[in-house]
C-alpha cells in the first residue's frame, strides 16, 4: 500500500497551516521558509489543491474561503466557524488515540478526513469508511486493510449507508469509532448532518471499545431523528478552544476530565468508563 514519507507530509501541512494563517503566500517565500525548490513547491501546491486544502494563485496560493454561514447577526455566543488550520489540529489530537494493528470507524466529514494523513506511520491498520473521499485519501497513507462499508448512496452525497455497513461493523471488533458530531447546548444531545446514518453510526458507537466525538458545532433541537445519544454516553472527545469555551460547563458536568491540551485543542476522557 503507497504510503507518503514522513517529511512530505509534514511539508504538506506546514504549506496548509501557513497559507490558512497567512491567507496568501507565494512560492518563493515558502521555497525559503521550508528548504526546498520552487518545483518541489509547486507539486506541493497542485496536491492540496486536489484536497481542498487551498487555492492556487498567480505565483502562489490563497486560503479557501471559510463559508460565513448565517448573517453577522448570529449569537454572538455561538463559536465561530473552524479554520483549517484547527481542523488540522483537531485531526492530529485524534490520530494521538490510534495505535498499530487497531481497527478503525471513520464517520464522515471533512474533518475527520483530516485524520487520515497523520496515521500514515501506523502499520497493519483496518480503517473502514462509509465516505468514498475518506477512502480515495486512504489510498494514498494507510498502511493495512481499507473496507468501503454500504450498499446504499445517499443522494448527492459520496456517502454510502445501509445493510452492508451494520454487517462490516458487526464483523469487526472496533477500536475507535470517530465522529464529527455537533452538541445541543441545552441538552447535551450530540447530533450530525446526515439522519440516514444516524442508527448505522449509533451501532457502530455501541459496539466500538474507544467512542470519540469531534465536536464541530453548536446545534439546536431538532428532535431525535439524527442523535447519537447523550454526550455523557462518548468516552471522548475532541474539540478546538473555541468550542471548548462555549461547552467547558456542560463538558465538565457530564465527569469528563481534559486528558491533554496545547492551548488550542483540548482531548477531554470521561470519567466513568473504566481505566479513565
Amino acid at each position: 500500500m503507497p504510503r507518503k514519507s514522513s517529511d512530505l507530509l509534514k511539508r504538506r501541512l506546514k504549506i496548509a497551516e501557513l497559507v490558512d494563517r497567512q491567507g496568501e503566500i507565494k512560492v518563493e517565500d515558502l521555497s525559503a521558509l521550508l528548504g526546498v525548490s520552487g518545483v518541489t513547491i509547486r507539486g506541493d501546491l497542485s496536491y492540496l489543491e486536489q484536497q481542498g486544502y487551498l487555492k492556487r494563485s498567480f505565483g502562489g496560493a490563497i486560503a479557501t474561503p471559510t463559508p460565513s454561514g448565517a448573517s453577522s447577526q448570529e449569537d454572538a455566543d455561538s463559536p465561530p466557524p473552524l479554520t483549517l488550520a484547527n481542523k488540522i489540529e483537531i485531526a492530529r489530537h485524534c490520530s494521538r488515540t490510534i495505535a498499530e494493528r487497531e481497527t478503525v470507524f471513520l464517520g464522515h466529514g471533512e474533518t475527520i478526513r483530516r485524520i487520515i494523513p497523520f496515521l500514515s506511520g501506523l502499520s497493519h491498520l483496518r480503517l473502514i469508511v462509509n465516505d468514498l473521499q475518506h477512502a480515495l485519501l486512504a489510498e494514498q497513507f494507510i498502511d493495512g486493510e481499507i473496507i468501503v462499508a454500504g450498499d446504499e448512496l445517499i443522494r448527492h452525497r459520496s456517502l454510502l449507508t445501509g445493510r452492508a455497513l451494520d454487517d462490516v461493523i458487526q464483523r469487526f471488533t472496533v477500536n475507535h469509532c470517530i465522529l464529527e458530531v455537533g452538541l445541543d447546548d441545552a441538552s447535551g444531545e450530540c447530533r450530525i448532518d446526515q439522519p440516514l446514518l444516524a442508527r448505522h453510526y449509533q451501532r457502530c458507537l455501541d459496539k466500538a471499545l474507544n467512542t470519540i466525538a469531534v465536536i464541530n458545532n453548536v446545534v439546536e433541537s431538532s428532535g431525535p431523528v439524527n442523535s447519537l445519544g447523550n454526550l455523557s454516553q462518548m468516552k471522548t472527545l475532541v474539540a478546538h478552544r473555541y468550542i471548548n469555551e462555549h461547552f467547558q460547563q456542560l463538558i465538565s458536568d457530564a465527569e469528563f476530565s481534559i486528558r491533554y491540551s496545547n492551548n488550542e485543542c483540548f482531548t477531554w476522557s470521561n470519567r466513568n468508563f473504566p481505566g479513565e
